[in-house]
């Protein structure tokens, strides 16, 4: 089971570094020009996130081989999910929020840069955003790191989606010490649809759930 999850997890990586870049060249004007770098830039950030969060699913006493198999399965459907919305420029029926973020984090990472113009306007615009600030930051030093890339957004946003899932069936064992119900928990949070759907693109709402977990 876990060779296969594994497994389905390198072949999904090989697609998203080879087939997206070709699927989203008509959106040139909006994503500017993805190449195979990018994805691959995107996957490699996943992967480096989602390994030590997979060990320390994998090490907890209570279930550690469920834990990882869920995080892995969780980490996969918003993967898919992500890359979907991506590809075929979902974000303005799914979240336009994620526009929004992309904007003003590629003027903060650019201002963090030494711009000062794009300084100014990303902490103009900031102020309009409200509890969204904190969304802004991310988004600007996943960009610092990589460059401008909403795919590695919306990425680091699956991990921390699929960690969630782990998190919560922390919180349900301690407090009920019932593995059924710390079970039952985890797979509702790693399969909600609503929580799926908010924690695969690039918005506040995964990386605010997963702190409040933690």
């Amino acid at each position: 089971m876990n060779a296969l999850l594994i497994l389905l997890y390198l072949v999904l990586c090989a697609g998203i570094v080879i087939f997206v870049p070709p699927l989203v060249v008509p959106f040139a004007s909006e994503y500017g020009l993805v190449s195979v770098r990018d994805t691959s830039s995107a996957v490699l950030l996943c992967t480096a996130l989602a390994i030590p969060a997979g060990i320390y699913a994998y090490k907890q006493e209570t279930d550690g081989l469920f834990l990882l198999r869920l995080f892995i399965t969780a980490l996969l459907v918003r993967m898919v999910l992500g890359t979907a919305i991506f590809a075929f420029k979902g974000q303005d029926f799914f979240g336009g929020d994620a526009l929004t973020y992309d904007s003003i984090g590629f003027a903060q990472a650019l201002g963090w840069g030494g711009d000062k113009d794009f300084l100014a306007i990303a902490h103009k615009s900031t102020r309009g955003l409200g509890s969204g600030w904190g969304m802004v930051y991310l988004v600007g030093a996943i960009y610092g790191i990589l460059g401008r890339n909403m795919l590695a957004v919306q990425l680091v946003n699956s991990v921390l989606g699929a960690a969630t899932a782990v998190l919560i069936f922390l919180c349900a064992h301690q407090v009920f010490q019932n593995r059924r119900v710390s079970r039952l928990a985890g797979i509702a949070v790693a399969f909600y649809p609503s929580l799926v759907l908010w924690s695969s693109q690039g918005l506040k709402d995964g990386p605010i759930v997963f702190c409040l977990a933690l």
